[in-house]
């Protein structure tokens, strides 16, 4: 029998925090399990807003670590510690950030000695797969080469890690962008998706609406929207183009699989 699935945006806002957006956050539902895709400022109120059990999330998988995808991480550990979660969480990050973020939990009084649950960080890179009752595999994308002349100057041991994610649930194909440096990112990945989720911040959104039909998918998603005015002007040019399978996201919107 097949399980009851969808993906919910938690989360739509671009990089700059709005009052009725919360920054990145997705959640795939499959049956009565639940993975958290990304976790920016606001995605814990979410899970309040929308009525979803925080506890149902099984794991979490995290792009890239630029803010408005990664805040509110230590915050839903301990929004499901207060809850009382017994259960094992893991949580997967780009594999630059997995030492780091343990330190972090340190710092932040959230020793895993202490979790009444098991709570594993698992670094991961390029053409990393996840199997269960869903799939999901990892894509660079080149969002992050952008920090490259600061990360040498500087010494740092960033790898500028940031990935795109492509998903099988329930007979489906979902690709969600995370950050890309632009639409040519994505585009080995569009055949076939029943959901394309792609952030609009940095895209060319002429290109990409003149690009669109020249893929297999059923309906994008334009989602890490901007203020009002931008979302109306998005809005204004997905009309003019005529594109019948282009929609804009909405934080609680459900998309069933």
């Amino acid at each position: 029998m097949k399980e009851v699935a969808s993906f919910v945006i938690l989360g739509s806002s671009s990089g700059f925090p709005q009052a009725h957006r919360a920054s990145s956050g997705y959640l795939l539902k499959v049956g009565n399990s639940c993975s958290l895709i990304d976790c920016g400022g606001g995605v814990t109120s979410s899970f309040l807003r929308t009525g979803i059990d925080p506890l149902s999330v099984d794991r979490i998988f995290i792009s890239h670590t630029h803010p408005d995808h990664v805040c509110e991480l230590p915050l839903f550990i301990q929004l499901v510690y207060l809850k009382g979660r017994t259960k094992k969480l893991d949580i997967y990050v780009p594999s630059e950030f997995e030492k780091i973020f343990n330190q972090y939990l340190n710092a932040v009084y959230l020793f895993k000695e202490r979790m009444p649950f098991e709570l594993k960080v698992i670094g991961y890179e390029h053409g990393f797969e996840f199997y269960g009752n869903f799939s999901l595999e990892a894509f660079d994308t080149k969002h992050l080469i952008r920090y490259s002349e600061e990360v040498e100057k500087m010494k740092l041991p960033n790898k500028m890690q940031c990935h795109l994610f492509v998903i099988n649930a329930s007979a489906r194909k979902i690709l969600y962008s995370a950050d890309i440096d632009s639409f040519d990112d994505v585009k080995d990945h569009l055949n076939g998706c029943h959901y394309a989720i792609i952030e609009s911040t940095h895209i060319d959104l002429n290109e990409f609406l003149k690009a669109a039909p020249d893929f297999e998918v059923n309906r994008y998603i334009l989602t890490h929207l901007g203020n009002p005015q931008e979302v109306e002007e998005i809005r204004s040019a997905i009309k003019k183009s005529g594109l019948k399978n282009i929609d804009l996201a909405e934080d609680g919107l459900e998309l069933p699989l």
